[in-house]
């Protein structure tokens, strides 16, 4: 039985952010590695002020890509136009077991971090969130977030992986939803709303 045990978070933006804030206490109960991946000047604002999600401070781990090596679960949450300064990183975080999740706007973003590490790590998803940033941090309402929607591009739609995001997101206040249809869904939704 696969068990996620680790998650990165690449991009602590909007989306990021609704990421870390459901799998926030899990990581608190020891039960989850959680960390976001940042270097430089992004990292140390990270490690000093943390994320404000909903007005409450979070800390996660902050990793550089190197130190992410090989975690169960990758969350690519940037802005779409970022996605190719980012591809080394995402490289660097990749191990042979690691699945990556694309949460960003832009219907081709499965592929382009597929033609980076190959195709056998990306679990096609996309989310649903209505948040905003001020300069108080980031806002969003947990009762009105559709929230994550993933699967299979092809049989078997009931994976190991599958299974494994579902477990990891159960109790968590993250919405999310399998679906059958990711690869239709991927090309008619907005993706994320930010």
């Amino acid at each position: 039985m696969m068990k996620i045990q680790s998650v990165a978070i690449l991009g602590a933006g909007a989306v990021g952010c609704y990421v870390l804030w459901g799998l926030a206490d899990k990581a608190a109960a020891n039960s989850l590695q959680l960390g976001v991946v940042a270097e430089g000047s992004r990292a140390e604002r990270l490690r000093q002020n943390g994320c404000t999600i909903n007005g409450q401070v979070y800390h996660p781990q902050v990793w550089t890509p190197q130190q992410a090596h090989g975690v169960d679960l990758l969350i690519v949450a940037l802005k779409y136009g970022a996605l190719p300064g980012a591809l080394d990183s995402i490289k660097a975080v990749t191990g042979p077991h690691t699945t990556i999740m694309s949460l960003m706007n832009g219907v081709d973003s499965e592929e382009i971090i597929g033609a980076a590490v190959g195709d056998s790590h990306v679990l096609p998803a996309l989310i649903k969130v209505a948040s905003h940033r001020t300069e108080d941090g980031v806002f969003f309402d947990p009762d009105t977030t559709i929230g994550i929607i993933y699967g299979e591009p092809q049989p078997p739609f009931d994976s190991p992986r599958v299974q494994a995001v579902a477990d990891l997101f159960d109790g968590t206040g993250l919405y999310y939803q399998t679906t059958v249809h990711i690869r239709c869904l991927l090309y008619t939704s907005d993706a994320a709303d930010e």
